[in-house]
């Protein structure tokens, strides 16, 4: 009798939200979430309707945030306090969410307080709808007191909102309280976006719109960080000090108490909450892009950019590109003299647009694609770009030495990517944005036999792709080192295709009374490190084909320099005059460079300090330091050590792959009480033109990051060689643990119950495309 009464209640309640009922078909209220129906009821409490369509979409909206719907990821726990501005307009002062249980007592206030929005400027649906500030006096109260929410703490917060405005103002959402901020301005009538999160310092930079999905958070007591849409901007040091007591407010800025910077944006709605990992931040867009396209809110994808490089020469007759758009998308060119009047033939209006999707498209102009009259001729490149990503360019074909009495940066035929400023400014309105591999779920090498223990470990050594001698036919390569209870053993593994990997019978090594397995002879302490094969370089000799770094410490704090040799890969000599200098640890060689005429050797420059040096040698054997050439900067979080790195040389420029370790806080190695990102390595990426001076891209964020928790590589992730190409892809290989960096030996224990190890991992990313100039 009481489920039909209560079927009954909700039903009264349904009828009467429903805006057009005649026309709308009935919804079951038992198939709706029960936070649907207590968000009706604060409704119904609040005097609002909702319609049916609108109580669907919220719905979904519910179930997909909590992984019922859409995809399996809950995050609705992360979520304390959002309002999407649904219904007529009394309905739209009421959240969706009021806490992060889904109970009935909300943070705050039950509905959110109207400070002068008017119901006559207000809509249910389109791109008129939500709340229009004024810049004057509009504002709402939503009684969240940042200070007085546990579950939000002071290292774990985050605040968003979805406009539908593309302006500049000086509108602030937030609170403050004396010095202690928890706010940010979208974006200030100088473009750029400022944020605090409870701290007395603010961050900046600079998101191409107002428009659309920005969120700012928290995630740890030493680092803030941004997303303008599905896109992390930003990571960056800042040190948490306080929760302001204050309650915070959406479309001006509670300054102790004093409203203040009003905002004339057109808001769809806001969240606050606890910080997301980069996977559920991605659920959260997802989710909220889907409610605003049911809400008829979704924004046009990709705004028109025309911009120009800087003044430069090129001596080949085509230009390439590397590229994709978007629904709608498009990029054209034009070339321009060096007083920027468009050149005849080459005009953006001339351009025939590249719409698609290509690593190697030719650019073409009504006139043809031949560029050969303006081979080393100063000119402008100037770029319309909608929805689209532009990876790299090329003036290929070289009919022409460079002629450097010209003035701009000389292009010659060298593709050009977009990690620094040489060819691009900063101030072009786009977005210079580093793209990261996808990750395959599973290992592609896991410890299953005894010789391996739980771990298989990294030597940092490059992948090699070459005919096997064990199947006589192409393979690619692999050198790790295993660890069990008798120690730690050098190994050898194979591949077809890089994906499915085996381990030959090497017959070398008897290990419990057995010759069956893939270990090599351990004439080196641990084996071989940083393998590189010189085939394809300029060594002469075969039975120096493969060559290897690995050193030795005489005592905790003195490393020594080794080398080796082998014909094959499998059977190695160490060099009779080791150890060939001192010094050198975590080696991460990038092999021969064909500009230099050297080896290139990029190993940490001492045992005990975490940074990275530049090594050169002739012969393999003698090697000269040439400086630090990576270190932590002033904007890493403090406790930032860089453990090692490996380069990748192609098209003349140089792509660093570095570990990134994070101690916390206070910089222990043994930290009593770890928190999440404590003790914790990612992999970042690095850009250079000449090997020696290399900008971070991605603004300090991860390259590759340790996956969520309780995945079998979740709390550090390190290289394993340079990416590999493999047909339109790199093939970027790692090593995943679940256990963090602790030098004592005793982490705490893994999150997923199991034991601890390490296994070989594989992300992809298509070829080129680690950053892009981007409206996407």
């Amino acid at each position: 009798m009481l489920k039909v009464l209560t079927f009954f209640f909700i039903s009264i309640i349904f009828i009467s939200f429903t805006a057009e009922s005649e026309k709308s078909s009935f919804i079951n209220p038992e198939s709706l979430d029960t936070e649907t129906i207590s968000w009706l009821e604060r409704v119904d409490s609040a005097g609002g309707s909702v319609s049916d369509s609108i109580i669907s979409a919220v719905d979904d909206y519910i179930k997909e945030v909590k992984g019922l719907k859409f995809q399996s990821m809950n995050i609705r726990s992360l979520l304390l306090r959002e309002n999407w501005f649904c219904g007529d307009f009394n309905a739209s002062f009421v959240p969706v969410f009021v806490n992060g249980n889904g109970n009935s007592v909300p943070y705050g206030s039950g509905h959110d307080v109207n400070h002068n929005y008017s119901s006559s400027e207000y809509s249910e649906t389109g791109l008129e709808s939500g709340l229009k500030g004024n810049g004057v006096n509009r504002y709402i109260e939503t009684g969240f007191n940042p200070y007085f929410i546990d579950e939000m703490g002071l290292n774990d917060a985050h605040l968003m909102i979805y406009s539908m405005s593309d302006t500049t103002d000086a509108g602030r959402f937030g609170c403050r309280k004396n010095s202690d901020g928890f706010y940010f301005y979208p974006k200030y009538h100088n473009g750029n976006t400022y944020f605090s999160v409870n701290s007395d310092t603010e961050n900046s930079l600079i998101i191409p719109s107002s428009r659309n999905y920005i969120l700012v958070q928290r995630n740890s007591s030493q680092s803030v960080n941004a997303f303008y849409r599905d896109n992390q901007l930003l990571n960056s040091q800042n040190s948490s000090v306080r929760e302001p007591n204050m309650n915070i407010t959406i479309g001006a800025f509670n300054n102790t108490g004093v409203m203040s910077n009003y905002s004339a944006l057109r808001l769809g709605g806001y969240s606050i909450g606890r910080s997301f990992s980069a996977p559920q931040q991605l659920v959260h867009y997802n989710a909220v892009i889907r409610l605003m396209s049911r809400l008829g809110r979704e924004l046009p994808q990709g705004l028109q950019a025309d911009f120009k490089s800087k003044l430069f020469t090129f001596t080949g007759n085509k230009l390439v590109i590397n590229y994709q758009t978007g629904t709608n998308g498009s990029i054209a060119f034009e070339l321009q003299d060096q007083d920027g009047i468009p050149l005849n033939d080459y005009t953006i209006d001339n351009c025939i647009p590249a719409t698609d999707n290509s690593l190697s498209h030719i650019v073409t102009w009504n006139s043809g694609n031949n560029l050969s009259s303006l081979v080393n001729t100063p000119v402008y490149l100037k770029i319309r770009m909608t929805n689209a990503d532009l990876y790299s360019l090329q003036f290929q074909n070289s009919i022409s030495n460079i002629d450097s009495s010209f003035s701009g940066f000389k292009a010659g035929a060298y593709k050009q990517f977009f990690a620094d400023t040489l060819m691009f400014a900063n101030s072009i309105p786009v977005q210079r944005k580093m793209h990261n591999p996808v990750k395959n779920p599973e290992p592609v090498i896991s410890p299953t036999e005894p010789w391996e223990g739980n771990f298989i470990i990294t030597t940092y050594s490059n992948i090699a792709y070459s005919k096997s001698i064990f199947t006589n036919q192409m393979s690619y390569k692999m050198w790790l080192s295993v660890s069990n209870s008798l120690g730690g053993f050098p190994a050898y593994y194979e591949s077809p295709d890089g994906i499915n990997w085996t381990r030959p019978n090497l017959e070398s090594f008897k290990y419990n009374g057995n010759m069956n397995n893939n270990i090599m002879t351990d004439a080196i302490p641990r084996g071989v490190v940083t393998v590189v094969d010189d085939s394809l370089y300029n060594q002469t000799d075969s039975t120096r084909r493969y060559k290897s770094v690995y050193n030795t410490h005489t005592t905790s704090t003195n490393s020594r320099l080794n080398v080796s040799f082998s014909y094959d890969g499998l059977l190695w000599i160490p060099y009779e005059g080791n150890p060939v200098r001192h010094g050198g640890e975590d080696l991460s060689s990038s092999g021969w460079n064909p500009v230099i005429g050297k080896y290139l050797g990029y190993f940490r420059d001492s045992l005990g300090i975490r940074k990275v040096g530049r090594y050169i040698s002739n012969d393999w054997i003698n090697w000269t330091y040439t400086g630090t050439v990576v270190k932590p900067e002033a904007y890493d979080i403090k406790t930032t050590q860089i453990y090692n790195m490996t380069v990748l040389f192609k098209d003349s420029v140089y792509w660093g792959f570095a570990g990134i370790l994070r101690l916390n806080e206070s910089g222990n190695e043994n930290p009593p009480n770890p928190s999440r990102t404590d003790n914790t390595n990612f992999i970042a990426l690095l850009f250079s033109r000449d090997g020696i001076n290399f900008v971070r891209c991605g603004n300090t964020m991860p390259f590759v990051s340790y996956g969520e928790e309780g995945s079998w590589d979740d709390q550090m992730v390190y290289t394993i060689g340079v990416p590999v190409h493999v047909g339109n892809e790199y093939y970027i290989y790692y090593n995943g643990f679940n256990f963090k960096h602790f030098n004592n030996g005793n982490p705490p224990p893994p999150l997923n119950g199991g034991p601890q190890k390490s296994q070989i991992g594989l992300a992809k990313i298509g070829l080129d495309r680690f950053v892009s100039l981007s409206n996407y």
